[in-house]
């Protein structure tokens, strides 16, 4: 297929599908059902996925039997071509384990390579699974927060240093890019963090879901391609989920080279009895991987200029609101703080006087109060109505 900007600007009718993101997003927020929410929180997008991935999974369904599907060759080779030309690094077939979810994944590290009570770093804000997976195995948070200074986010090394070195702490998972920030992290960056963990003997988990999905002139920079001694202490998370749409087909990979490391993540699978694939997801990821590389590009550029709209709004219509552009992903990370609400009125106020969905600051631990998270995946007509909305509820405010 030839994709355009046109095949972005399609509204796709969601609700009543089942989809979480739009039919669950009032009660999530606790508003009444009769109001129409602009959904703009759960990380998938409203747009439809490559015509080349639905063509080739309505083959799929003609096969008339949905039982235990295979890992076939075909599936490892898509993969090693899209991370050695997107990521440019080479990969063997057997580094390669499947997993249900990136989720899945870092946390059958987490209760495999660690016990109840050992430290497992993270750093906030940050995609709240991270955290929900520490505590709720028993293991101990420690927090290495990032720096912000006039809404750039930079790592804090010399805290980080002080934390990979305590025999405690035994993993450190990292969002690269950085999920709810935006930052697209440096070779720079990343090599002295990867050198910090291998040196003190902390493996290193990177999220690299959101890797294909970058901003204007960012590029990817995967940790595992920096050096051999960082990746050999690096379980490296990916999907095609983010990039094609295609959450709901479970189809996430670990690639890890260590062999020691990989043998344990794989007991992990296997105590949890993870084996088979949903039927349809080989068949979605060898088809995105393999023949839809511009629709990642059209996208791409698509989610740029709608970050693009979002700025200027903001900069020109809602003074009181900060947004720096993010380099990757398609999130947007927006400071209210200069509104004069307190953290909870903020919190309220975008739910139930601007009916819009979105992430909680908070939810992403110390240093998200006071920002929400907006998910700008979405035709350009979603964006213009929820920022309309929310211009309206805040003029809405000013005058009571």
């Amino acid at each position: 297929m030839v994709y355009t900007k046109e095949y972005f600007d399609e509204y796709l009718e969601r609700r009543g599908t089942g989809s979480i993101k739009w039919d669950g997003c009032n009660e999530k927020f606790g508003v009444d059902p009769s109001v129409e929410m602009i959904p703009m929180w759960i990380a998938d997008m409203d747009f439809r996925s490559p015509g080349e991935v639905m063509d080739a999974l309505a083959e799929r369904v003609k096969t008339g039997a949905y039982g235990y599907s295979t890992k076939p060759d075909s599936f490892y080779d898509s993969i090693i071509r899209w991370v050695k030309r997107r990521y440019h690094w080479d990969v063997k077939k057997e580094w390669i384990v499947f997993t249900p979810g990136v989720i899945p994944g870092y946390t059958i590290v987490i209760q495999h390579f660690t016990a109840p009570g050992d430290g497992i770093i993270v750093q906030s804000p940050v995609y709240y699974p991270f955290m929900d997976g520490v505590k709720n195995n028993g293991r101990k948070l420690v927090l290495n927060p990032l720096i912000e200074k006039n809404g750039k986010w930079t790592m804090d090394f010399e805290d980080l240093e002080t934390k990979v070195k305590d025999p405690d702490n035994k993993l450190l998972i990292l969002s690269n890019p950085h999920n709810p920030v935006g930052r697209a992290w440096t070779k720079k960056e990343l090599e002295r963090l990867g050198n910090l963990c291998a040196d003190n003997g902390v493996i290193l988990i990177a999220d690299e879901i959101h890797g294909d999905l970058m901003m204007g002139d960012s590029r990817h920079q995967a940790v595992c391609g920096i050096s051999e001694k960082i990746r050999d202490n690096t379980i490296a998370q990916y999907a095609p989920s983010k990039t094609f749409n295609l959450a709901g087909l479970q189809t996430a990979y670990a690639i890890i080279s260590n062999d020691k490391i990989r043998e344990q993540f794989n007991k992990g699978m296997n105590a949890n009895r993870i084996y088979n694939m949903n039927w349809f997801g080989p068949t979605a990821l060898e088809t995105a991987y393999d023949q839809c590389e511009e629709y990642v590009s059209v996208l791409c550029a698509y989610i740029n200029d709608n970050m693009d709209y979002m700025k200027e709004y903001i900069d020109t219509r809602l003074p009181q609101l900060k947004m720096e552009k993010p380099e990757a992903t398609y999130m947007v990370w927006v400071d209210f703080r200069g509104t004069g609400m307190s953290v909870e009125e903020i919190e309220t106020f975008i739910a139930k006087e601007a009916y819009i969905g979105v992430d909680l600051g908070t939810w992403f631990g110390p240093g998200g109060a006071g920002y929400l998270r907006f998910n700008v995946a979405c035709p350009r007509c979603v964006l213009e109505r929820a920022l309309k909305q929310l211009e309206q509820a805040l003029k809405n405010r000013q005058e009571m």
